[in-house]
């Protein structure tokens, strides 16, 4: 059973799960086919067929209402003990890889990025619900590895997760470089050589 995530930005009262939901899929559809500056409230309602006072009623404003949408679909789920430190990785490699498959949301992401900047208590919710978790799930697998001796005792977990997101954004915003297997392995790599 999927996990709605909501922030509550503006009362106690939220929507109904199947609600949230589509009014989550809505924004996303919206951000993925028209980009992010043409998304609206306006547009959003549209979309999911619901009045712009109803979205107003639970999110203040697109920002929050986006990063409840991304938080949604995003994975970021513990990466399991399999007793093998390379499938754990690889694991953690491709869930990365997942988070930025879709073209639409992936290239929606640094606009985001740059407006919740400028409204820190969004950010730190957006960070709160996924990317705190996101990363401490991939730290745990690392700390695995060092403990099981596979990886190296002053293995820096933050900057290995960032190496990864980062080489997996950049390629899929700028250069256009494949996101595949070799790839996914390459990373999984670093990890066993720093």
């Amino acid at each position: 059973m999927k996990r709605v995530v909501s922030f509550r930005f503006m009362s106690d009262e939220t929507p109904g799960p199947r609600g949230a939901a589509r009014i989550h899929q809505a924004a996303r559809e919206v951000l993925a086919g028209r980009g992010y500056s043409a998304l609206t409230m306006e547009a959003v309602a549209a979309a999911a067929g619901v009045g712009k006072s109803t979205i107003y009623r639970w999110w203040p404003n697109k920002e929050a209402l986006l990063a409840d949408a991304l938080a949604e679909v995003f994975k970021g789920e513990e990466i399991p003990d399999l007793g093998d430190t390379r499938a754990e990785l690889r694991r953690a490699v491709d869930m990365t890889m997942d988070n930025y498959a879709d073209a639409g949301l992936a290239i929606a992401l640094p606009a985001l990025a740059a407006d919740l900047a400028r409204h820190p208590e969004l950010l730190a919710r957006f960070r709160e619900v996924f990317l705190w978790r996101k990363r401490g799930n991939i730290a745990a697998a690392l700390h695995r590895g060092v403990d099981r001796g596979d990886l190296p005792a002053t293995l820096d977990t933050d900057l290995i997760q960032d190496l990864w997101a980062g080489t997996i954004m950049y390629r899929r915003l700028m250069t256009g470089g494949p996101l595949d297997d070799d790839l996914a392995e390459r990373l999984v790599q670093l990890a066993f050589k720093v």
